[in-house]
């Protein structure tokens, strides 16, 4: 228009998402780790960051190879994105360090980190640890005070229930295990699973997500906040490939705590996210392969 380039004003188009931050390893495949949470966060409608602690190289057969991220690195991910874009949210996966882990935690401390979700993945489902003895120790004294809510599967919460008895709390056996030959703790009833989350919650003071996917039932979880348990109720899925449930899980929560939701609907919300992808059947790999995370959008 009279020799100048017409200007479109975008003012009134601008817009903003919560931001959210992901602190957790890379799944070159895809299926889980920052991968998985990153599919999340965008079909949960708001906008995915990420600090990476590990590379590795697996597939949906398994690891094959791990590269851990310095400490000092990890540090400079996350003060990067606290000093553009305040996260509103934080999920934690797997970190398998007690460095790694005490340089996350005095990071997040010095950038008042709120929404905190922690995804403590410390066994594998054949039940073999992921991660050694002092980086537990780290992880349940350091990450799990700043925790709003953690997510063990029924396993990780045996594991956290064995740690709490031989630090000398006193567990009445007949609550949890039926199996007498087994020395370790077992939970194996939905009575079990609520007083599991009670004692883990009131143990390190923070809400604890107990996940019945690995039941023998339905796939309900047993929510233990603020003195109260709550069951978020869940179907089963009879899909084989399941590879970054509890990456996806997680991630689904933070981003709606980061949403402004009160943490049962947050957990709920998740929970349908991911059987919803699950639903979807998604058959990738050779092995338990990766969901659907843009399964409402097909």
């Amino acid at each position: 228009m009279n020799g100048m380039t017409e200007q479109l004003d975008t003012t009134a188009a601008q817009s903003t998402l919560p931001p959210v931050l992901t602190i957790a390893g890379s799944d070159s495949s895809g299926g889980a780790g920052i991968q998985a949470d990153l599919k999340t966060m965008l079909a949960n409608r708001v906008f995915g960051m990420s600090a990476i602690t590990a590379i590795t190289a697996q597939n949906t057969m398994g690891v094959t190879g791990v590269q851990n991220i310095t400490p000092d690195m990890v540090a400079a991910q996350i003060d990067a994105v606290y000093t553009d874009i305040p996260p509103a949210a934080v999920k934690i996966g797997m970190v398998s360090s007690a460095e790694l882990i005490c340089t996350i935690a005095d990071r997040l401390e010095a950038h008042h980190a709120r929404h905190i979700v922690l995804d403590p993945v410390m066994v594998a489902t054949s039940g073999a640890k992921l991660i050694d003895d002092d980086a537990i120790t780290a992880l349940t004294e350091r990450l799990f005070p700043l925790a709003e809510v953690i997510t063990p599967n029924i396993p990780e919460t045996e594991v956290l229930l064995d740690l709490i008895a031989h630090r000398g709390a006193s567990l009445d056996p007949a609550k949890w295990a039926e199996d007498t030959d087994r020395e370790s703790t077992r939970i194996v009833s939905d009575t079990a699973m609520e007083d599991a989350g009670r004692t883990v919650s009131e143990h390190y003071g923070c809400a604890v997500l107990v996940k019945g996917g690995h039941g023998v039932a339905d796939a309900s979880d047993l929510l233990y906040a603020d003195g109260v348990a709550t069951w978020i109720h869940g179907v089963r899925v009879d899909n084989p490939n399941t590879h970054g449930t509890g990456c996806t899980l997680s991630s689904a929560i933070a981003s709606n705590l980061a949403k402004g939701e009160a943490l049962p609907d947050a957990i709920r919300h998740a929970k349908d996210y991911l059987t919803g992808a699950l639903g979807a059947q998604l058959n990738l790999g050779h092995g338990s392969g990766p969901m659907d995370h843009a399964w409402h959008w097909r």
